[in-house]
């Protein structure tokens, strides 16, 4: 290229010399400033310098980039533009960082990560990720932490932008590397601090800290036409979640509609254009497996193929054509039980596919998720249309006059009871350290949760009842059969027994509903700060988050200082003031706390019951990442 650019200014030259001739002097002089100066700049083109060591944006196989909607599409690509799914990965542009970072300095289990600004970019100081030292656990002190060797990176890439970022670097600096590799710390928006990147996940606390590799974990459903490359040459359509990923290719579409006049018929007409994706016009089988491409359990059924050319997945198509793993059958028997519950439903957020398409008003009805959904005119945080606030996407299908009245809820019209997601939709998922509603929209049934292990909507909402009272109460209403319960099912809370004795899950619901408005507005609350004692000293990570953050709001507590990932000592002596505090305050006033939430008037709490339920806990190991 550089030899062929040279050969063009030397013809330009000896083209001009006769020219030159008739006109010494300075046309000569001007002319040849001119030839040399096409020549260095052709020159310092061709040796600009590599690309950067992260993957590249390609546009190719019919795709376009986002950018190319703007024009004709200017609203519908405003609207997108502002969403977190544009920005769920991103190049690591001062804009793109949830917080300026130059200059932090963090240290967390024996990792100190130190920020610094080397010219126009962010770099890090960090031990040296490919250390056998720099795969921390919480056992391990800062001295053994320590001996990992240090190396700079610079930061390249970001994702997230809604409540945690992650920040990745690449693997080593060698040129055209774009391995790039996360942080081991992720930031928290909402706080405004930094965790390990294990805390963000519910996992079992004896697991180091590894590292994943965005070309092969991420790049799936963080990028568009993501495309991992065999020899580490991963490239992308756009860096986040483009107008291509719902679309399809768009290519076609863009040169089908050079012709103004096809241009503005398209525009006026109501046909369907057949050269571009509209999943509105999609059935809603097909509508909903455009967002099964990531929100599922799918699985790569070709690894090698997927590695050189990405996903063959298009919009549009059937999905089972592709991933015929979507419910996550090709697990083991031990990832189905982390990622699912008995009954099939999805115990970890992103794989909302799962519930909707098990749905009977999936299966018996139309619903997809655009029902509810709207990608163009939903709210920022859920992407909520406006008319599926409340109870409207119900009430669509659902007469209000039958289903929203108090004789089908037998809750009070303006509480939270007579909201149909909290009944049908209850909080039975984990993500993003917190609880998330469950997409499988079914009635709550005693029988079900018990063979399923999910937590019942009745039991989140009155946490201080037993579920021998919600089976009465659902016979009562609906003429359900009572099934067999034991002694404990008709003596302890429901919530306060997994609290104490679910697995690590089924205690992060829970530790999350007790800090759940509506919660808290339909319970007996006095008793409920001393339990929270139990999660502080909970051996996973997000159990302790959510315990500390539901005791911050319960009276008396909002002032209360722990940190989750304090050294265990300083936890156990923290969560130890809790227990005092709460008793000097209540102690005057428990007359009328239920019997089922094992407090004692005259001396607090009942300890045999308690360490009867401790004893039994599932510690089976669990991990739920997103």
């Amino acid at each position: 290229m550089l030899f062929e650019a040279l050969l063009l200014t030397l013809a330009v030259a000896l083209a001009a010399i006769p020219l030159a001739r008739a006109r010494p002097g300075g046309p000569l002089v001007a002319l040849v400033a001119c030839c040399v100066a096409l020549a260095w700049g052709l020159a310092v083109r061709h040796e600009r310098p590599p690309p950067p060591n992260m993957p590249v944006e390609v546009r190719d196989g019919g795709y376009v980039s986002s950018d190319r909607c703007r024009a004709c599409h200017p609203s519908e690509y405003a609207s997108w533009h502002r969403t977190f799914h544009r920005t769920m990965t991103q190049r690591a542009t001062p804009e793109a960082f949830a917080a300026d970072f130059d200059g932090v300095e963090v240290t967390l289990w024996g990792q100190r990560h130190r920020f610094f600004r080397r010219g126009e970019e962010l770099w890090v100081d960090m031990p040296d990720p490919t250390a056998p030292e720099s795969a921390p656990h919480r056992a391990l002190v800062d001295a053994a932490a320590e001996r990992a060797p240090r190396v700079e990176r610079p930061i390249v890439m970001t994702t997230g932008s809604h409540h945690y970022q992650v920040l990745w670097v690449p693997r080593t600096l060698d040129e055209g590397e774009r391995d790039v590799i996360n942080l081991r710390i992720v930031y928290l928006i909402d706080e405004g601090r930094w965790i390990p990147r294990s805390a963000a996940f519910l996992q079992p606390p004896e697991l180091r800290q590894g590292l994943v590799s965005w070309r092969l974990s991420c790049i799936k459903c963080h990028a568009t036409r993501g495309r991992p490359g065999p020899e580490f040459d991963t490239d992308v359509v756009d860096f986040g979640i483009g107008c291509e990923s719902c679309h399809g290719p768009s290519e076609a579409h863009i040169a089908a509609h050079q012709d103004p006049l096809r241009r503005y018929a398209a525009h006026l007409g109501d046909d369907a254009d057949e050269s571009v994706v509209n999943p509105a016009r999609l059935d809603h089988a097909r509508a909903s497996e455009v967002c099964a491409q990531c929100h599922s359990l799918l699985a790569i059924p070709d690894s090698a193929a997927f590695i050189a050319e990405g996903t063959p997945f298009r919009p549009g198509q059937p999905i089972h054509d592709v991933f015929p793993n979507l419910r996550g059958e090709l697990l083991s028997d031990a990832k189905q039980g982390e990622r699912l519950w008995a009954d099939g439903d999805a115990r970890v957020t992103g794989s909302e596919w799962i519930g909707v398409s098990g749905s009977r008003c999936f299966t018996e009805g139309e619903l997809s998720c655009l029902s509810c959904h709207s990608m163009h005119a939903g709210s920022r945080d859920d992407m909520l249309a406006a008319d599926a606030e409340g109870d409207g996407a119900c009430t669509s299908c659902h007469a209000a006059a039958d289903y929203a009245a108090a004789s089908h809820t037998h809750h009070a019209a303006d509480s939270s009871g007579s909201r149909c997601v909290n009944c049908h939709m209850p909080h039975t998922s984990y993500g993003l350290l917190k609880a998330v509603r469950s997409h499988r929209i079914d009635s709550p049934a005693v029988a079900r949760s018990l063979a399923s292990r999910r937590p019942i909507a009745c039991n989140l909402c009155h946490l201080d009842r037993t579920l021998a009272w919600t089976a009465e109460t659902m016979r009562a209403w609906y003429g359900h059969t009572v099934p067999e319960l034991d002694d404990e099912r008709h003596q302890v809370s429901e919530a306060l027994a997994l609290l104490l004795r679910g697995d690590a899950g089924q205690r992060a619901l829970i530790a999350w509903s007790m800090g759940w408005e509506p919660a808290q507005a339909a319970s007996d609350i006095r008793w409920i700060a001393p339990y929270l004692t139990f999660t502080l000293n909970d051996p996973y990570d997000a159990v302790r988050e959510l315990g500390a953050r539901s005791l911050r709001t319960l009276p008396g507590f909002g002032d209360f200082e722990f940190d989750p990932l304090g050294p265990e000592g300083d936890r156990i002596e923290r969560a130890s003031e809790i227990i005092p505090r709460w008793y000097e305050a209540q102690a005057q006033d428990l007359a009328g706390v239920p019997p089922e939430v094992l407090i004692e008037p005259a001396d607090g709490l009942n300890r045999a019951a308690i360490t009867d339920l401790l004893r039994r806990r599932d510690n089976r190991p669990v991990m739920l990442s997103e």
